[in-house]
Protein backbone atom coordinates (compact mmCIF):
# COMPACT_ATOMS: atom_id res chain seq x y z
CA UNK A 1 0.00 0.00 0.00
CA UNK A 2 1.10 3.34 -0.86
CA UNK A 3 2.50 5.63 1.86
CA UNK A 4 0.14 8.54 1.85
CA UNK A 5 1.74 11.28 4.79
CA UNK A 6 4.71 12.12 5.82
CA UNK A 7 4.02 12.27 9.49
CA UNK A 8 7.24 12.13 11.76
CA UNK A 9 7.81 8.29 12.19
CA UNK A 10 10.70 8.42 14.08
CA UNK A 11 8.96 10.62 17.11
CA UNK A 12 6.22 7.62 16.99
CA UNK A 13 8.47 4.82 17.31
CA UNK A 14 10.13 6.31 20.74
CA UNK A 15 6.52 4.87 22.09
CA UNK A 16 7.60 1.58 23.84
CA UNK A 17 4.10 1.09 24.47
CA UNK A 18 4.48 0.45 28.25
CA UNK A 19 0.88 1.79 28.40
CA UNK A 20 1.35 4.50 31.39
CA UNK A 21 -0.32 6.72 28.82
CA UNK A 22 -3.19 4.80 29.55
CA UNK A 23 -3.55 5.65 33.34
CA UNK A 24 -4.02 9.89 32.50
CA UNK A 25 -5.84 10.20 29.55
CA UNK A 26 -9.70 11.37 29.90
CA UNK A 27 -10.96 9.61 27.09
CA UNK A 28 -10.38 6.21 28.17
CA UNK A 29 -10.80 6.53 31.30
CA UNK A 30 -14.65 7.05 30.29
CA UNK A 31 -14.94 4.53 27.16
CA UNK A 32 -12.00 2.32 27.28
CA UNK A 33 -11.59 2.32 23.80
CA UNK A 34 -8.31 4.44 22.06
CA UNK A 35 -6.01 6.18 24.29
CA UNK A 36 -2.37 7.72 23.02
CA UNK A 37 -0.84 4.70 22.53
CA UNK A 38 -3.11 3.44 20.19
CA UNK A 39 -3.17 6.52 18.34
CA UNK A 40 0.34 6.68 17.67
CA UNK A 41 -0.42 3.05 16.42
CA UNK A 42 -2.54 3.91 14.01
CA UNK A 43 -1.11 6.98 12.73
CA UNK A 44 2.39 4.36 12.22
CA UNK A 45 0.32 1.94 10.23
CA UNK A 46 -0.94 4.81 8.36
CA UNK A 47 2.26 6.15 7.67
CA UNK A 48 4.39 2.97 6.57
CA UNK A 49 1.32 1.97 4.55
CA UNK A 50 -0.18 -1.03 6.54
CA UNK A 51 -3.54 0.69 7.02
CA UNK A 52 -5.68 2.99 5.43
CA UNK A 53 -6.95 5.91 6.20
CA UNK A 54 -10.92 5.80 6.86
CA UNK A 55 -13.65 7.33 8.97
CA UNK A 56 -12.99 4.61 11.35
CA UNK A 57 -9.81 5.92 11.89
CA UNK A 58 -9.86 9.38 12.07
CA UNK A 59 -13.27 8.90 14.47
CA UNK A 60 -10.05 7.46 17.01
CA UNK A 61 -8.01 10.78 16.45
CA UNK A 62 -10.95 13.04 16.70
CA UNK A 63 -11.59 11.82 20.09
CA UNK A 64 -8.77 12.83 21.70
CA UNK A 65 -9.03 15.70 23.68
CA UNK A 66 -5.38 17.11 22.66
CA UNK A 67 -4.42 17.47 26.62
CA UNK A 68 -1.44 16.28 26.35
CA UNK A 69 -1.14 14.66 29.50
CA UNK A 70 0.16 11.26 27.88
CA UNK A 71 3.11 13.56 27.10
CA UNK A 72 3.41 14.73 31.16
CA UNK A 73 3.44 11.43 32.28
CA UNK A 74 5.69 9.57 28.97
CA UNK A 75 8.80 8.30 30.48
CA UNK A 76 10.58 8.23 27.16
CA UNK A 77 9.84 12.08 25.78
CA UNK A 78 7.10 11.18 22.78
CA UNK A 79 6.05 14.33 21.36
CA UNK A 80 2.35 13.43 21.01
CA UNK A 81 0.56 17.07 20.29
CA UNK A 82 3.30 17.11 16.69
CA UNK A 83 2.40 13.66 15.29
CA UNK A 84 -1.10 14.17 16.52
CA UNK A 85 -1.43 17.46 14.65
CA UNK A 86 0.36 15.99 11.27
CA UNK A 87 -2.02 12.71 11.23
CA UNK A 88 -4.79 15.61 11.51
CA UNK A 89 -3.53 17.27 9.18
CA UNK A 90 -3.36 14.32 6.29
CA UNK A 91 -7.11 13.68 7.59
CA UNK A 92 -8.18 17.39 6.73
CA UNK A 93 -6.38 16.74 3.36
CA UNK A 94 -7.74 13.11 2.42
CA UNK A 95 -10.96 12.88 4.49
CA UNK A 96 -11.94 16.82 4.76
CA UNK A 97 -12.79 18.43 8.09
CA UNK A 98 -16.25 18.19 9.81
CA UNK A 99 -18.61 20.81 9.26
CA UNK A 100 -18.79 22.15 13.29
CA UNK A 101 -15.19 21.98 13.66
CA UNK A 102 -14.63 23.67 9.76
CA UNK A 103 -17.08 26.50 11.14
CA UNK A 104 -15.69 26.87 14.69
CA UNK A 105 -12.15 27.16 13.27
CA UNK A 106 -13.18 29.82 10.56
CA UNK A 107 -15.44 31.89 13.66
CA UNK A 108 -12.02 32.17 15.59
CA UNK A 109 -10.43 33.59 12.28
CA UNK A 110 -13.78 36.45 11.89
CA UNK A 111 -13.97 37.06 15.82
CA UNK A 112 -10.09 38.48 15.32
CA UNK A 113 -10.55 40.28 12.51
CA UNK A 114 -11.36 44.00 12.17
CA UNK A 115 -15.00 42.82 10.89
CA UNK A 116 -15.34 40.78 13.72
CA UNK A 117 -13.92 43.53 16.33
CA UNK A 118 -17.10 45.75 15.19
CA UNK A 119 -19.84 43.19 15.57
CA UNK A 120 -18.88 41.47 19.08
CA UNK A 121 -19.22 44.79 21.13
CA UNK A 122 -22.30 45.49 19.49
CA UNK A 123 -23.54 41.83 20.12
CA UNK A 124 -22.74 42.50 23.73
CA UNK A 125 -24.68 45.58 23.70
CA UNK A 126 -27.65 43.85 22.82
CA UNK A 127 -27.21 40.56 25.07
CA UNK A 128 -26.64 43.00 27.93
CA UNK A 129 -30.54 43.56 27.68
CA UNK A 130 -31.38 39.66 28.49
CA UNK A 131 -31.52 39.12 32.05
CA UNK A 132 -29.77 35.92 31.87
CA UNK A 133 -25.88 36.03 33.31
CA UNK A 134 -24.90 33.41 29.96
CA UNK A 135 -26.86 31.26 27.02
CA UNK A 136 -27.50 28.18 26.68
CA UNK A 137 -26.52 26.77 22.99
CA UNK A 138 -27.86 24.08 21.64
CA UNK A 139 -24.62 23.04 18.85
CA UNK A 140 -25.33 20.86 15.73
CA UNK A 141 -23.52 18.02 17.35
CA UNK A 142 -26.02 17.51 20.38
CA UNK A 143 -23.60 19.34 22.70
CA UNK A 144 -25.73 21.75 25.07
CA UNK A 145 -23.05 24.41 27.05
CA UNK A 146 -23.82 27.41 28.97
CA UNK A 147 -21.93 30.32 27.69
CA UNK A 148 -20.63 33.82 27.97
CA UNK A 149 -22.51 36.61 26.38
CA UNK A 150 -20.22 38.52 23.99
CA UNK A 151 -18.64 41.58 26.04
CA UNK A 152 -20.22 45.02 25.63
CA UNK A 153 -16.44 46.16 26.03
CA UNK A 154 -14.57 43.00 23.94
CA UNK A 155 -11.55 44.50 22.57
CA UNK A 156 -11.66 47.59 24.43
CA UNK A 157 -7.82 47.48 26.07
CA UNK A 158 -6.32 46.86 22.06
CA UNK A 159 -3.66 49.20 21.37
CA UNK A 160 -3.72 50.56 24.72
CA UNK A 161 -0.61 51.10 27.09
CA UNK A 162 -1.10 50.78 30.96
CA UNK A 163 1.64 52.47 32.58
CA UNK A 164 2.94 51.64 36.02
CA UNK A 165 4.12 54.08 38.46
CA UNK A 166 7.47 52.59 39.33
CA UNK A 167 8.59 50.54 36.16
CA UNK A 168 10.75 47.59 36.32
CA UNK A 169 10.00 46.25 32.82
CA UNK A 170 7.46 46.62 30.03
CA UNK A 171 4.75 43.26 29.32
CA UNK A 172 3.69 42.39 26.20
CA UNK A 173 0.34 40.93 27.03
CA UNK A 174 -1.47 37.94 24.31
CA UNK A 175 -4.59 38.47 25.58
CA UNK A 176 -6.32 35.75 23.69
CA UNK A 177 -9.58 34.96 21.88
CA UNK A 178 -12.01 34.56 25.00
CA UNK A 179 -10.72 37.63 27.08
CA UNK A 180 -11.05 39.64 24.11
CA UNK A 181 -14.42 39.23 23.29
CA UNK A 182 -15.90 37.53 26.38
CA UNK A 183 -14.09 37.90 29.69
CA UNK A 184 -12.94 41.61 29.34
CA UNK A 185 -12.63 41.95 32.93
CA UNK A 186 -9.98 39.17 33.21
CA UNK A 187 -8.38 41.27 30.79
CA UNK A 188 -8.01 44.60 33.21
CA UNK A 189 -7.50 42.49 36.43
CA UNK A 190 -4.83 40.82 34.59
CA UNK A 191 -3.48 44.45 34.03
CA UNK A 192 -4.31 45.60 37.32
CA UNK A 193 -2.03 42.55 38.70
CA UNK A 194 0.65 43.47 36.47
CA UNK A 195 0.43 47.22 36.91
CA UNK A 196 0.79 46.74 41.20
CA UNK A 197 3.74 43.93 40.07
CA UNK A 198 5.24 47.22 38.79
CA UNK A 199 5.33 46.33 34.94
CA UNK A 200 4.04 48.52 32.43
CA UNK A 201 1.36 46.13 29.99
CA UNK A 202 1.72 46.78 26.61
CA UNK A 203 -2.01 45.37 24.53
CA UNK A 204 -1.46 44.90 20.63
CA UNK A 205 -3.64 46.93 18.60
CA UNK A 206 -4.05 43.52 15.86
CA UNK A 207 -3.29 40.56 17.88
CA UNK A 208 -5.09 37.77 16.20
CA UNK A 209 -5.80 33.88 17.51
CA UNK A 210 -2.96 32.16 18.56
CA UNK A 211 -3.78 29.70 16.23
CA UNK A 212 -3.50 26.54 18.86
CA UNK A 213 -6.75 25.50 17.81
CA UNK A 214 -6.04 25.05 14.24
CA UNK A 215 -2.40 23.39 14.68
CA UNK A 216 -4.45 20.65 17.14
CA UNK A 217 -7.02 20.31 14.57
CA UNK A 218 -4.93 19.66 11.59
CA UNK A 219 -5.67 23.24 9.99
CA UNK A 220 -1.77 23.63 9.49
CA UNK A 221 -2.61 26.54 6.75
CA UNK A 222 -4.33 28.56 8.80
CA UNK A 223 -2.51 28.63 11.80
CA UNK A 224 1.04 29.48 9.58
CA UNK A 225 -1.36 32.92 8.66
CA UNK A 226 -2.26 33.68 12.08
CA UNK A 227 1.81 32.75 13.17
CA UNK A 228 3.15 35.55 10.15
CA UNK A 229 -0.05 38.12 11.25
CA UNK A 230 1.20 37.74 15.03
CA UNK A 231 4.10 37.81 15.30
CA UNK A 232 4.59 40.77 12.70
CA UNK A 233 2.26 42.60 14.78
CA UNK A 234 4.36 41.92 17.94
CA UNK A 235 7.08 43.03 16.62
CA UNK A 236 6.41 46.56 16.61
CA UNK A 237 6.63 46.77 19.69
CA UNK A 238 9.29 47.30 22.50
CA UNK A 239 9.11 44.91 25.54
CA UNK A 240 10.47 42.47 27.55
CA UNK A 241 8.50 39.26 28.26
CA UNK A 242 5.10 38.19 26.75
CA UNK A 243 2.36 37.89 29.58
CA UNK A 244 -0.45 35.30 29.53
CA UNK A 245 -3.83 34.71 30.89
CA UNK A 246 -4.58 31.52 28.95
CA UNK A 247 -1.88 28.51 29.07
CA UNK A 248 -3.00 26.97 25.41
CA UNK A 249 -2.00 30.73 24.16
CA UNK A 250 1.04 30.48 26.17
CA UNK A 251 1.96 27.05 24.82
CA UNK A 252 1.40 27.98 21.48
CA UNK A 253 3.77 31.24 21.80
CA UNK A 254 6.94 29.21 23.60
CA UNK A 255 6.73 25.83 21.33
CA UNK A 256 5.32 26.91 17.75
CA UNK A 257 6.25 30.62 17.53
CA UNK A 258 9.63 29.94 18.43
CA UNK A 259 9.41 33.73 20.11
CA UNK A 260 12.80 34.97 21.08
CA UNK A 261 11.08 36.45 24.35
CA UNK A 262 9.92 35.11 27.23
CA UNK A 263 6.76 33.73 27.70
CA UNK A 264 4.80 34.13 31.74
CA UNK A 265 1.72 33.18 32.49
CA UNK A 266 0.70 35.76 35.29
CA UNK A 267 1.04 34.22 38.38
CA UNK A 268 4.96 33.87 37.57
CA UNK A 269 4.88 37.73 37.42
CA UNK A 270 3.21 37.91 40.52
CA UNK A 271 5.34 35.05 42.54
CA UNK A 272 8.45 36.99 42.07
CA UNK A 273 6.93 40.25 42.68
CA UNK A 274 4.27 39.56 45.84
CA UNK A 275 1.21 41.55 46.08
CA UNK A 276 -0.52 41.95 49.36
CA UNK A 277 -4.28 39.76 49.20
CA UNK A 278 -6.82 39.68 51.82
CA UNK A 279 -9.65 37.38 51.72
CA UNK A 280 -12.81 37.10 53.58
CA UNK A 281 -12.75 33.79 55.07
CA UNK A 282 -13.74 32.03 51.84
CA UNK A 283 -12.92 28.36 51.30
CA UNK A 284 -11.15 27.88 47.68
CA UNK A 285 -9.62 25.35 45.29
CA UNK A 286 -7.70 25.15 42.52
CA UNK A 287 -8.18 23.49 38.86
CA UNK A 288 -5.07 23.32 37.10
CA UNK A 289 -5.30 23.41 33.64
CA UNK A 290 -3.66 20.50 31.40
CA UNK A 291 -2.28 23.20 28.79
CA UNK A 292 -0.34 24.71 32.23
CA UNK A 293 1.34 22.09 32.72
CA UNK A 294 1.65 20.22 29.39
CA UNK A 295 2.39 22.79 26.79
CA UNK A 296 3.49 25.78 29.39
CA UNK A 297 5.67 23.54 31.09
CA UNK A 298 4.25 25.27 34.66
CA UNK A 299 4.38 23.52 37.82
CA UNK A 300 1.60 23.35 39.79
CA UNK A 301 3.34 25.35 42.66
CA UNK A 302 2.99 28.32 41.17
CA UNK A 303 -0.47 28.57 41.57
CA UNK A 304 -0.34 27.38 44.92
CA UNK A 305 2.46 29.39 45.20
CA UNK A 306 0.44 32.61 44.69
CA UNK A 307 -3.13 31.44 46.66
CA UNK A 308 -0.71 31.22 49.70
CA UNK A 309 0.00 34.75 49.34
CA UNK A 310 -3.89 35.38 50.21
CA UNK A 311 -4.60 35.71 54.18
CA UNK A 312 -7.56 34.71 55.36
CA UNK A 313 -8.52 32.27 52.12
CA UNK A 314 -8.43 28.31 52.88
CA UNK A 315 -6.57 26.23 50.13
CA UNK A 316 -8.56 23.43 49.82
CA UNK A 317 -6.45 21.19 47.34
CA UNK A 318 -8.82 18.87 45.22
CA UNK A 319 -7.37 14.93 44.81
CA UNK A 320 -7.57 15.27 41.07
CA UNK A 321 -6.93 18.91 40.91
CA UNK A 322 -4.80 18.25 37.56
CA UNK A 323 -7.16 16.18 35.83
CA UNK A 324 -8.86 17.46 32.51
CA UNK A 325 -12.10 19.20 33.10
CA UNK A 326 -13.46 18.11 29.72
CA UNK A 327 -13.26 21.53 27.33
CA UNK A 328 -10.32 21.48 25.26
CA UNK A 329 -12.11 24.07 23.03
CA UNK A 330 -13.73 21.93 20.30
CA UNK A 331 -13.44 18.93 21.73
CA UNK A 332 -16.21 19.47 24.25
CA UNK A 333 -18.72 20.46 21.13
CA UNK A 334 -17.89 17.69 18.78
CA UNK A 335 -17.64 14.85 21.72
CA UNK A 336 -20.58 15.94 23.60
CA UNK A 337 -20.67 12.38 25.50
CA UNK A 338 -17.42 12.15 25.74
CA UNK A 339 -16.63 15.57 26.67
CA UNK A 340 -19.57 15.56 29.60
CA UNK A 341 -18.48 12.47 31.30
CA UNK A 342 -15.46 14.46 32.10
CA UNK A 343 -16.96 17.20 32.99
CA UNK A 344 -19.02 15.19 35.76
CA UNK A 345 -15.83 13.49 37.09
CA UNK A 346 -14.22 16.69 37.57
CA UNK A 347 -17.41 18.61 39.53
CA UNK A 348 -17.77 15.48 41.51
CA UNK A 349 -13.65 15.81 42.71
CA UNK A 350 -14.14 19.59 43.22
CA UNK A 351 -17.07 19.32 44.96
CA UNK A 352 -15.60 16.42 48.15
CA UNK A 353 -13.38 19.62 48.72
CA UNK A 354 -16.78 21.64 49.80
CA UNK A 355 -14.91 24.79 48.71
CA UNK A 356 -17.68 27.97 47.83
CA UNK A 357 -14.99 29.12 44.82
CA UNK A 358 -12.97 27.10 42.15
CA UNK A 359 -10.19 28.76 40.66
CA UNK A 360 -8.26 28.24 37.44
CA UNK A 361 -6.02 30.28 35.32
CA UNK A 362 -7.69 29.34 31.74
CA UNK A 363 -10.33 30.90 30.08
CA UNK A 364 -11.81 27.66 28.53
CA UNK A 365 -11.89 26.18 31.84
CA UNK A 366 -13.85 28.73 33.34
CA UNK A 367 -16.62 28.20 30.39
CA UNK A 368 -16.47 24.58 31.29
CA UNK A 369 -16.45 24.48 35.18
CA UNK A 370 -18.86 27.35 35.17
CA UNK A 371 -21.18 24.99 32.95
CA UNK A 372 -20.89 22.07 35.05
CA UNK A 373 -21.93 23.96 38.07
CA UNK A 374 -25.61 24.86 35.93
CA UNK A 375 -25.64 21.51 34.59
CA UNK A 376 -24.80 19.51 38.25
CA UNK A 377 -26.18 22.22 40.21
CA UNK A 378 -23.79 22.88 41.64
CA UNK A 379 -23.47 26.53 44.07
CA UNK A 380 -19.49 26.53 44.07
CA UNK A 381 -18.45 29.76 42.18
CA UNK A 382 -16.05 29.59 39.44
CA UNK A 383 -13.91 32.56 38.84
CA UNK A 384 -10.53 32.93 36.63
CA UNK A 385 -8.14 33.47 39.29
CA UNK A 386 -6.79 37.26 38.04
CA UNK A 387 -10.39 38.22 38.96
CA UNK A 388 -10.10 36.13 42.07
CA UNK A 389 -6.70 37.87 43.44
CA UNK A 390 -7.70 41.19 41.88
CA UNK A 391 -11.12 41.49 44.32
CA UNK A 392 -8.81 40.76 47.04
CA UNK A 393 -5.79 43.52 46.61
CA UNK A 394 -5.50 44.60 50.45
CA UNK A 395 -6.01 48.80 49.63
CA UNK A 396 -7.73 48.20 46.50
CA UNK A 397 -5.91 51.00 44.46
CA UNK A 398 -5.05 50.63 41.05
CA UNK A 399 -2.49 52.06 40.18
CA UNK A 400 -1.91 51.65 36.72
CA UNK A 401 -2.69 54.71 34.20
CA UNK A 402 -4.30 54.24 31.03
CA UNK A 403 -2.36 55.77 27.99
CA UNK A 404 -2.67 55.72 23.72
Amino acid sequence: MEKLVEIPLDLAQKCVKCGLCKSVCPTYRQEEGSYARGRLALAEMVVKGDLPLTQEVAKQWDECAMCRRCEWICPNDVQYKEIMAFARHHQKKKLGMGLVKRMALKSLMLLQSPLGRKVVPILGKILRLLPAEGLRIIFPTGARKFMPKASPSAFELRGKVFQADQEKGKLLFFTGCMIDAFYTETGRNVIKLMNRAGYTVIVPEDIRCCGAPHYYSGDMESFTQLKEHNMKEMSKYQYDAVVVACPTCGGALKEDYGIDKDVFDFTQIIQKNPLPFKGNGERVTFHVPCHSYTAMKLKEEVFYDTLKMVKNAEVRKASKDKSCCGFAGIFSITNPALSDKIQKEKMDDLLKTEAQVVLTTCPGCVLQLTDGTRKYGKCQKVMHLADYLAQRLHDGEDRGSLQR
